[in-house]
Order: C-alpha cells, then structure tokens, then sequence
C-alpha cells in the first residue's frame, strides 16, 4: 500500500466510530492553506463524515492534574486551531473551554471508555449537559499498542437531517505505549488537533485499507487528502513524532459541510 511496516489503524466498537491516529514512519508537509468558507465533499470522501453535533459551542475538559502544563497549552492550542477556523469560516467557535488553564473535572470522575460511549447522553434540551473528556490513559490501554490516540462518537439517524447527530462522546491519549518518558514522544498539538477533527465530525481524509466506494485508499489518494491533519497517521524522526498542527484546505473543507 506503499505506508511501509509498523501501520496501525483503529477501528469502530460496536456502534461507536471510533477513530484514532495511528503510528506511521511517513512525513508530513507543513500547511501553507488559508482558510477557506467553501464546503466541498468530493464523491471519494463521501464516507469521511461521521456526523456532528447539533448543540454549540461543545464543551471540552481534561481531569483535573491529569495533564502538566506544557501539556495543557498543547491542547489549549490545539482548541485555538479548530476555533480559530470556524470563527473565520462561520463566525463562531466551536469548542468551549472555559477557565484557564482549561476546564477541568474531578479526578473521581468516572473514566468513559470508548466502548462504552453510547451508554451515555451528553445532550438535553438545553445543549449539553456535560463536557467531551479528554482522558490520559497510563495503563491499561484496550487498544492496538501503536494507537496514539482515539476519539469514540456515538452518532444517531435523526429524521430529515443531513448528517447523523452525536450524543456522546470522549477522547483517550495513549500514555501507556507513547509520550511517557523512556516511550516515543508524538506532538501532543498534532495528535490533539487530529483528534479533535473526529470529535467535530470528520473521518480519516482516506482510507488506511483497500478504500471503498465512498472513500478512496490513501495509496490512491491525491496530494491534499494526504497533507491533511485529518490523514490517518503521523510518523516519527527517530523517537520523536513529526509536526502536523494546521489545517488543510481538505480538513477545511469537509468542515464547513458539517456546521
């Protein structure tokens, strides 16, 4: 498939889409795009949207003391990348996170894991009733070990609508198997923003596989689909993970047609 050994690719629980960010020893281009208000599906990424959500802006927290600082500001950074899109294209934000250095909960939380997402309902009425958790998993990670990180949707069919609407969902870091000291060390902003990519809505940018009708395999995928931060994978100069922080065109594009 021309991605080379070591490839990993996550896969959907149950009825949850789960979607990850694997290890890869490929490079990424740095991001030249500005930032476009087109929304444009091209019919090989027709399977790329997993859906949206129908309530904004969507909350984001992380345990409290889970992360250190630096990496706090990582992804504070990586919501600023998302934000700083939509406010452009839309002239809104679509993630919350209050306080500084970023909303928390309390570590007596009870940890939600992606295959137990859709037992849950973070919606109401009102909008949202609780925040998206981002987790640090140290032990215990239940997926594939090259897996950086993975970001579980629970998407429901709702009558009329374009696009199936979320009701749940959580993001887990994989500390287990990377960014702990003496374990390779990815870009946390990078993985981060990738991530964030699947909880706003989007799929890979192509697929890791044979593709499909709807969605083209990233050996036969064009240029763009495979500079986008929402490419399946991200590799690594020695132990050290490659930089992939700004959005495409692609990425850009894809979003627009979700909210």
């Amino acid at each position: 498939m021309g991605f080379g050994q070591g490839t990993f690719w996550g896969s959907g629980v149950s009825r949850v889409l789960g979607a990850a960010i694997c290890l890869l020893l490929a490079s990424c281009a740095s991001n030249t795009d500005s930032y476009t208000k087109e929304c444009v599906l091209n019919s090989n990424q027709k399977g790329t949207i997993n859906g949206r959500w129908s309530a904004k802006p969507v909350p984001i927290a992380v345990i409290v003391n889970d992360f250190n600082a630096a990496e706090v500001q990582a992804i504070r950074a990586s919501i600023g990348t998302w934000n700083d899109f939509f406010q452009a294209s839309k002239g809104f934000q679509l993630f919350l996170a209050n306080g500084a250095p970023l909303s928390t909960v309390p570590s007596s939380t009870p940890k939600i894991s992606t295959s137990s997402i859709c037992s849950q309902n973070f919606l109401s009425a009102s909008g949202f009733n609780q925040p998206i958790v981002i987790q640090k998993v140290i032990s215990g990670w239940s997926h594939s070990t090259g897996i950086m990180a993975i970001t579980g949707t629970c998407p429901q069919v709702v009558a009329g609508a374009q696009f199936k609407y979320f009701s749940s969902a959580v993001m887990e870091v994989n500390y287990a198997n990377f960014f702990s000291p003496g374990l390779p060390q990815p870009d946390l902003q990078s993985i981060i923003t990738h991530e964030l990519g699947h909880l706003l809505g989007l799929n890979h940018s192509c697929d890791g596989g044979s593709g499909s009708s709807t969605m083209v395999s990233c050996a036969q995928a064009p240029q763009d689909y495979l500079q986008a931060i929402m490419f399946p994978s991200l590799g690594f100069d020695g132990t050290r993970g490659k930089v992939n922080r700004a959005l495409r065109t692609n990425d850009q594009q894809r979003a627009n047609c979700l909210y």
